[in-house]
């Protein structure tokens, strides 16, 4: 049996995302998280990103209003429908925006 490596529980996840620079301008506009920690995750997105590049995350719930998270990639791997990262998180304290 393989001793577990991450620092968090992770939860299966679907949830969309807006993917931005750190000051918030578009950088690949959408990507979707696999599952989620309380301090990082696995996403999706159509477009590259390399390995130590700071993001911002929207989050975005239907009838919920976008929850915002700096992050950072810690690692990305391609596959056939683009690629994958390993995201943690750069904040604890998530903000709110309408």
């Amino acid at each position: 049996m393989s001793k577990e490596r991450r620092q968090a529980l992770r939860t299966p996840s679907s949830v969309p995302l807006e993917i931005y620079d750190p000051k918030g301008r578009m950088v690949v506009g959408e990507g979707r998280f696999l599952n989620l920690s309380t301090i990082g995750g696995l996403m999706e997105s159509p477009k590259p990103l390399k390995p130590k590049t700071s993001i911002r995350l929207h989050m975005v719930s239907a009838g919920k209003s976008a929850l915002e998270l700096l992050a950072r990639v810690v690692w990305a791997r391609k596959n056939n429908s683009g690629f994958t990262y390993g995201i943690r998180f750069s904040q604890r304290e998530p903000s709110h925006s309408n």
